[in-house]
Formats: C-alpha cells, sequence, structure tokens
C-alpha cells in the first residue's frame, strides 16, 4: 500500500496508508489493522479497520475534485 500512489478504482485523490504502530503488531490480526484514509484535496481523513474499508471515498458524491483513477 503506497500512500503516494492513487488506488485503481478509487478515487484519485484517496490515499490508503497503515497505521505506523499497527505494522509489527503481531497481537493484531490482519482484518483489524488500522488504516489511515485521506482524501488530500479536501483535507479529510478517517482511521479505520482493514475490514472496513470503503469501495471509494465516502465523500464521492460531494467532492468537486472527484476524478477516478485507472
Amino acid at each position: 500500500m503506497d500512500a503516494f500512489s492513487p488506488i485503481r478504482g478509487k478515487c484519485q485523490y484517496w490515499r490508503e496508508q497503515q497505521n505506523v504502530d499497527d505494522i509489527y503488531d503481531t497481537s493484531i490480526k490482519k482484518d483489524e489493522k488500522r488504516i489511515v484514509c485521506t482524501c488530500f484535496v479536501e483535507g479529510d481523513m478517517w482511521l479505520m479497520q482493514s475490514k472496513e474499508l470503503p469501495p471509494d471515498c465516502p465523500k464521492r458524491y460531494k467532492c468537486r475534485y472527484y476524478v477516478p483513477a485507472g
């Protein structure tokens, strides 16, 4: 997961990066590792578990800068 590269099929301004505290913590299950999600144009940030990652930016229908990556 590269925090600076667009994710195919999602908004090109949407970024996902593993939470630094969870990367090497073996007590956390893979689906429960936290991901820092950002829309770097709007400045929004979310922290969610891997199993809860949305298929695209939660604000994709309201964002005036939405451009699909692909």
